[in-house]
């Protein structure tokens, strides 16, 4: 059959079955004609730069996920790239946003609805080159979804650095209080309630150290020998004050806690820094004792 007779289409089966198309990076692929799609439709897009399949009939890219996804999308709002260059960074819930609208009324908002998915969780910028969140000083994780406990994160060396979920269920986390308050009520359990408690395992705290038992039972002291937010500070020695013989400062039984969550139990004691005759320095967790009077 002569040549000019050949079916164009083909001509064009051949040439894309053999063709080389050169990427801006130098690397050579040869296409079958199962991918013509890529070929005619995406080559603005550079073929998706390999994240993503070309859909031939819209002439636009498809992302995978991590790149930009339909499912990624969907939450963002709009498409970080058309030829799928730009990474998407984790969602988390949104510490701040509006809450969401009405499912029968688009111009009016719920009052029950609110903290969305959202990257970074509203607590952070994105690094569309890494996919990495870099997150607002205070906050951490990977989707920026915690909040950071005070000063350096580390409860300075002296305390550990736990949820508001854990912290509700620990005898010795302040404010003190009967922890069957808070487990009775299924909020800070796994998986529990979280239209009241979603942001149970997202707040974190310092949980002070102490070489004495905390808590409002029999031996146990209501105060940690370590305090403030960042357990920076440290109480000094202590006792029962030797001039008010008609009271015992240490008593903690039937002693409200700081915080009104919970009341000692016999047994219970106070702490009475330098038996109130002295001046405590937190810093050092020294007394600095009043005239007449000596001692740690």
């Amino acid at each position: 059959m002569p040549a000019a007779n050949i079916n164009n289409n083909i001509l064009l089966a051949l040439f894309l079955s053999f063709v080389s198309i050169r990427f801006a990076d130098g690397n050579a692929k040869t296409f079958d004609p199962n991918e013509k799609a890529t070929v005619l439709g995406c080559k603005a897009y550079n073929y998706c730069n390999g994240h993503g399949k070309c859909l031939y009939a819209r002439n636009e890219c498809e992302c995978q996920q991590g790149w930009g996804s339909p499912a990624e999308v969907a939450v963002l709002g709009f498409r970080p790239s058309y030829d799928c260059t730009s990474k998407v960074c984790p969602f988390g819930y949104a510490w701040g946003d509006l809450p969401e609208h009405n499912s029968t009324n688009s111009r009016k908002t719920t009052t029950d609805k609110a903290h969305k998915q959202e990257e970074c969780s509203n607590m952070g910028f994105c690094d569309r080159d890494e996919g990495i969140c870099e997150c607002i000083i205070g906050f951490r994780g990977t989707a920026c979804q915690a909040r950071a406990c005070p000063g350096k994160g580390d409860c300075s060396g002296h305390g550990k650095c736990v949820s508001m979920q854990v912290q509700a269920r620990m005898p010795n986390a302040l404010p003190l209080s009967d922890t069957n308050e808070n487990t009775t009520s299924g909020y800070y359990e796994p998986g529990g309630n979280q239209k009241f408690t979603w942001d149970q395992e997202r707040l974190f705290g310092c949980v002070c150290d102490s070489s004495w038992e905390v808590g409002l039972g029999n031996g146990q002291t209501q105060e940690p020998e370590w305090f403030g937010g960042d357990c920076s500070y440290k109480r000094c020695p202590g006792g029962d004050n030797p001039d008010t013989t008609a009271i015992d400062e240490t008593n903690g039984y039937g002693v409200t806690a700081e915080g009104g969550h919970g009341v000692g139990k016999v047994g219970n004691k106070k702490h009475h820094d330098c038996s109130g005759k002295g001046k405590c320095d937190f810093k050092s967790g020294t007394c600095q004792c009043f005239s007449g009077f000596y001692g740690e």
